[in-house]
């Protein structure tokens, strides 16, 4: 697709299925979206750089998009796919259906739907396809894993998840902050932060002190700015930590703020390898700055009970058009997807939306 500004005032509305929106968002929160708020200034920013081909959206634009399933123009679809899926819209719909593009006049805001969205109900139940889980009636299993994570913070020990990548750690994480103010003994507010989208020291400071509600501060002036609080800081991606631009300040501070039972800070945090190895010189353990923080806690793919019971669940889901609720795989295609998987939450999920798609394609 070719693009100029005068495009914007005779855009073509189309509507965004529920799964290609799905993904959109998904991977918008993955990328822009560090805490509970969206970081939209540098998705603008990106979209100026990475696609100047095609013309920025206004903020109140992009807003209105994330905030609900709604039709929107061509041309800002084929931006988030592109941005975020590193596809256009015309590559994407060679694999996925959409409904059909209308042709009308609309004003250069481009801000109101020009056709009624689509049904809340989902053609395919197996989603989101990429990235993590962030909303509770999608996610799916861990209770053992909850159960036990909790049980340590609760004893006074901050955690950390180890596990492959795409494993679903992230997802976990955004469900230990959904649950933390009912399993949690001691009251403690969930600040979720995504090391992805900070850069060095002070992007981190400031987003601690703005979830926080405290004025921008470090060291001395943390703790005593932060001593009559009492958090869960969740850091996703906290590899992020051994990049250039990152201090061992950082480190110091957390440790100091989650020492003792009634600390300001419990941690829960996520990477591929273990923090000794991590942090640790030459991977000498006690040279780690996180040495004795965090107990670590192993997470593993699913087993076969799993699968089985999160295909089950995503058959029945209340959210499937009720024409394709009769739609259940052989056993044949289940062992094939416990086989093909090998256990991988994302893998599975990818796998079983294709043979679900199969089932759609025969249906009349």
């Amino acid at each position: 697709m070719n693009y100029d500004n005068d495009k914007r005032k005779n855009a073509h509305p189309i509507t965004v299925s529920p799964e290609l929106y799905q993904q959109l968002r998904q991977a918008f929160d993955d990328k822009y979206k560090p805490g509970k708020r969206r970081n939209i200034q540098q998705f603008l920013h990106d979209w100026r750089e990475k696609i100047p081909n095609i013309p920025s959206p206004e903020r109140q634009t992009v807003d209105n998009f994330l905030k609900e399933h709604k039709p929107r123009e061509c041309w800002l679809i084929d931006g988030f796919c592109q941005l975020l899926l590193g596809k256009t819209i015309d590559q994407i719909n060679e694999h996925q259906k959409q409904l059909p593009i209308v042709e009308i006049n609309i004003k250069p805001a481009i801000l109101e739907p020009v056709i009624q969205p689509a049904s809340g109900f989902i053609n395919n139940p197996f989603q989101p396809l990429n990235g993590c889980v962030d909303e509770s009636h999608l996610f799916f299993g861990r209770t053992k894993e909850i159960r036990i994570i909790f049980e340590t913070l609760n004893s006074g020990s901050s955690v950390a998840i180890i596990g492959e990548r795409q494993i679903g750690k992230s997802s976990l994480l955004m469900e230990i902050s959904r649950q933390a103010q009912t399993q949690l003994f001691q009251p403690r507010k969930p600040i979720y932060l995504n090391l992805q989208s900070i850069h060095n020291d002070q992007d981190f400071y400031q987003a601690l002190c703005d979830h926080s509600e405290i004025e921008l501060c470090q060291g001395y002036r943390l703790t005593r700015n932060l001593q009559n609080h009492r958090l869960l800081l969740i850091l996703d991606e906290v590899e992020k930590m051994t990049w250039d631009g990152f201090t061992n300040y950082i480190h110091a501070d957390l440790r100091w703020l989650a020492e003792g039972n009634n600390s300001v800070l419990k941690l829960v945090v996520a990477a591929c390898t273990s923090l000794d190895q991590l942090f640790g010189s030459q991977g000498i353990k006690m040279t780690s700055p996180w040495w004795g923080v965090c107990t670590g806690y192993q997470l593993n793919r699913w087993d076969e009970q799993t699968i089985c019971n999160f295909i089950k669940s995503r058959l029945n889901s209340p959210l499937l058009k009720p024409e394709y609720q009769t739609i259940t795989f052989s056993e044949d295609e289940i062992i094939e997807l416990i086989n093909n998987s090998e256990g991988h939450p994302q893998k599975l999920m990818a796998l079983s939306y294709q043979t679900f798609n199969r089932y759609l394609e025969q249906l009349p």
